[in-house]
């Protein structure tokens, strides 16, 4: 049991480490700019039952008796998972396969759905005008496509992010007659379920679907089209702020968890 236990020291030093530093970086971007509640939560109480367990390990040896060992190796296991699980995200956002911007067939007719981010008083975000950047790019290519894009108002935000970005389309030369603004959605399922309502309604739910994203969102989106029984292509932005690329990282895992528990 005690070659046990330092084999578990050691992997908890390790990996607790990794999902310190995962969900610390994401902490002070928090600080930097808020996201809403939940993030609040899951960095603080993800942190605390890492670090509380180390800081009072004796005490909880002393408490738990026989039952600590195991209990360090099932939280090691949590976190071995975390950071393995972490690590496949990447990969995969990185490896996907997607379309190119530029490279449309014109017999097919297609819709474009352009994902919001956050807006403010000044426009879209670096964010959010990289995955506009590339819509622009996309439409000019594909003169008979029609653009949905497709973002509720945050309530730190000035205006509904679908009509930011119509807007910004607009002002670099795309016709506003080629742009549908969805502007209700509050999250990425709904991006999607509202969108497709508005191609049924509109007359388009023939033609061919295309979303556009950053390139760390475009495998959630792909997973929740497959879910929906969606059938698209995707083309992905890259992101624009390398800085917080890490913590996008640990955002987007974080995603998929509340995708998995929630629903959304």
């Amino acid at each position: 049991m005690q070659k046990l236990d330092r084999i578990f020291s050691k992997l908890y030093c390790i990996f607790g480490a990794f999902v310190v530093i995962c969900f610390g970086s994401y902490f002070i971007k928090l600080i930097i700019s808020a996201e809403g509640t939940l993030p609040w939560i899951a960095t603080t109480s993800a942190m605390s039952a890492v670090l509380i367990p180390f800081f009072f390990r004796h005490n909880l040896r002393a408490l738990l008796k026989k039952a600590y060992v195991p209990l360090k190796g099932v939280m090691c296991a949590g976190m071995i998972f975390y950071a393995v699980t972490f690590l496949m995200l990447v990969g995969y956002i990185y490896l996907a396969p997607v379309a190119d911007a530029e490279s449309v067939d014109p017999e097919t007719e297609r819709v474009y759905l352009v994902f919001g981010a956050r807006v403010k008083d000044t426009g879209p975000t670096a964010t959010l005008a990289a995955r506009l950047d590339e819509a622009i790019l996309a439409m000019e290519a594909d003169p008979t496509a029609i653009c949905i894009t497709t973002g509720g108002k945050g309530s730190n935000e000035p205006m509904p992010e679908g009509e930011c970005m119509r807007d910004y389309m607009v002002s670099r030369g795309i016709s506003s007659e080629r742009i549908i603004v969805e502007d209700q959605a509050k999250n990425t399922l709904e991006n999607i379920k509202f969108s497709t309502a508005i191609m049924e309604n509109s007359g388009l739910s023939g033609r061919e679907i295309i979303c556009i994203s950053s390139d760390t969102h475009i495998p959630r989106i792909r997973l929740m089209c497959n879910r929906e029984g969606i059938e698209a292509e995707y083309i992905k932005a890259e992101s624009p702020k390398k800085e917080f690329l890490f913590t996008t990282w640990v955002r987007e895992h974080l995603s998929y968890a509340k995708m998995l528990i929630m629903g959304g």
